[in-house]
């Protein structure tokens, strides 16, 4: 049974501080996600799909951290405005990128694999960080955390897995962040109704 206490509550960081705590963690699991599994896609791609991909992962990146931190707080205020439009521009970049080859359903579920390693290294760290959200926004932050950490491990798989087929980069890279947001709304959901 729990007991009501009317002893100050710990005041929340600044949105700022938990913004960059957070992206800056982020950053680190995809650097040595990077640095152990190796960066064999770097030459698999042209400059300007790097470029597309690159303003891709800092939108939706950025957009995802920045959403989580603001609504810790009730009334903060933010959109998934930015990683979407990361997405998109990041779907744009891999069709561009892409060539025609064998789709193999075992490699695209391997990367997939790989990459959720990532985004679950980069989310276990995501929910100390945002664990004294507010009630009312428990399933926002919990959806744009998911998404940062898949966003986290698309980048990963990304930049190693030198395979360019189009349809194996959207379903074992690019479908990451999805997959992850909805497995952050569910875990909300889970643990709030106990």
């Amino acid at each position: 049974m729990r007991t009501r206490t009317f002893a100050p509550v710990k005041p929340l960081r600044p949105v700022w501080q938990s913004a960059l705590l957070a992206a800056l963690c982020s950053l680190a699991v995809a650097a040595s996600g990077v640095i152990v599994l190796g960066h064999d896609a770097l030459d698999a791609f042209t400059w300007n799909t790097w470029l597309l991909l690159g303003l891709a992962f800092a939108m939706s990146i950025s957009g995802a951290t920045w959403a989580a931190a603001q609504w810790m707080s009730p009334s903060g205020k933010a959109g998934f405005g930015r990683p979407l439009a990361g997405l998109i521009i990041a779907i744009l970049g891999l069709a561009i990128g892409s060539e025609t080859g064998p789709f193999k359903m075992i490699w695209a579920a391997k990367c997939f694999t790989i990459g959720s390693s990532a985004a679950l290294l980069s989310g276990l760290m995501l929910v100390v960080i945002f664990r004294r959200s507010a009630p009312i926004m428990r399933q926002r932050v919990a959806v744009a955390a998911g998404i940062l950490a898949g966003f986290v491990g698309f980048l990963v798989i990304q930049v190693h897995c030198p395979i360019n087929e189009f349809w194996h980069m959207m379903l074992g890279h690019a479908l990451l962040p999805v997959i992850w947001g909805i497995a952050g709304y569910l875990l909300a959901r889970l643990s709030w109704s106990r």
